[in-house]
């Protein structure tokens, strides 16, 4: 009897059924990953502009602002703002934009802030202090926060701080 090489139906269902299932286990374990690397880039960007606001406060010897920008031309003055980017300004020259930053930039994830802005002041005098949160539907356990202190120095911390991840 001649045989032909090649496979069966039933191994290629197998195959098949094996590609959908480490497909399955892979896709969640991805969008983790990828919300994580979201969460991490913007609260990198927050506190680089952060550092840049204190650093220019005291270059020029005046308050700066890092602060919300619903139009990436003004700060917004409101809190929901910081979800659509911020702005680095000079507080005497408010139309001039040091750094513009993007915001969340993602569906499932959101920036939130205990301040609409923050002036960071030069010298020894006192800042702005306060909290700014990522959140996502993965809920606090997932959110990651930057905490300015009232010297203008931000630092990274696990959870929101004192805000809450309510969900949407």
């Amino acid at each position: 009897m001649d045989r032909h090489a090649g496979i069966t139906l039933i191994e290629l269902l197998t195959a098949i059924a094996l590609i959908a299932v480490l497909a399955g286990i892979a896709v969640p374990a991805l969008d983790r990953i990828l919300l994580n690397a979201r969460r991490n880039a913007v609260l990198e960007d927050v506190a680089r502009a952060a550092w840049l606001a204190r650093s220019e406060a005291l270059r020029r010897g005046r308050p700066v602002l890092l602060c919300g920008s619903r139009d990436g031309r003004a700060c917004a003055g409101e809190l929901p703002a910081w979800d659509q980017g911020w702005l680095v300004v000079p507080e005497d020259e408010p139309a001039r934009v040091l750094r513009l930053g993007a915001g969340a930039a993602h569906p499932r994830g959101r920036l939130l802030a205990n301040r609409h802005s923050f002036r960071f002041e030069p010298g020894e005098r006192r800042s702005t202090n306060g909290t700014l949160a990522w959140c996502d539907d993965r809920g606090d356990a997932a959110a990651r926060a930057l905490v300015i202190s009232p010297t203008g120095r931000p630092r990274r911390i696990r959870g929101a701080g004192s805000l809450e991840c309510a969900p949407r």
